[in-house]
């Protein structure tokens, strides 16, 4: 329940070992100011990047939880694969997405949150931007 800002991040120990840092909370990739200049990425992705992680995957605005979990683990999935990138990875989701080849019923356990989003609309059309594309990579894409 506490917040964990960008100073925290800067007392941990280097993370030179770390090849993704993955902030999958709403708006994880702005910053504080909001000032239109660029600098509003600037915030925990930085503080990850200064610590030694290699890159940063971060959301721009507010998200939805359900499909933000379908997008998670569809990304971990094609991650452990091992032959595509990180950028690839994420377009790979994001292609799913678009193609309607994700949907709520690919919840393996639908959460009070999903449940109702699945009783009240049982075809959200994930291709919206809305759902898949919040996410930016940060850092090495490899």
């Amino acid at each position: 329940g506490d917040r964990f800002m960008a100073p925290d991040i800067r007392q941990l120990q280097a993370l030179p070992g770390v090849h993704l840092v993955v902030l999958s909370a709403c708006e994880t990739a702005l910053g504080g100011r909001r000032d239109q200049d660029g600098m509003e990425i600037a915030g925990l992705n930085n503080a990850f990047l200064e610590r030694g992680a290699k890159a940063v995957i971060a959301s721009l605005w507010q998200v939805n939880d359900p499909s933000t979990s379908l997008w998670m683990q569809q990304l971990y999935h094609h991650l452990a694969q091992g032959h595509l990138t990180k950028s690839q990875a994420i377009q790979a989701v994001q292609l799913n997405f678009i193609h309607g080849k994700v949907t709520l019923q690919d919840l393996p356990n639908l959460r009070a949150g999903a449940r109702r989003l699945v009783e009240r609309d049982r075809s959200v059309d994930f291709s919206h931007p809305y759902y898949w594309a919040p996410f930016i990579l940060v850092g090495n894409a490899l």
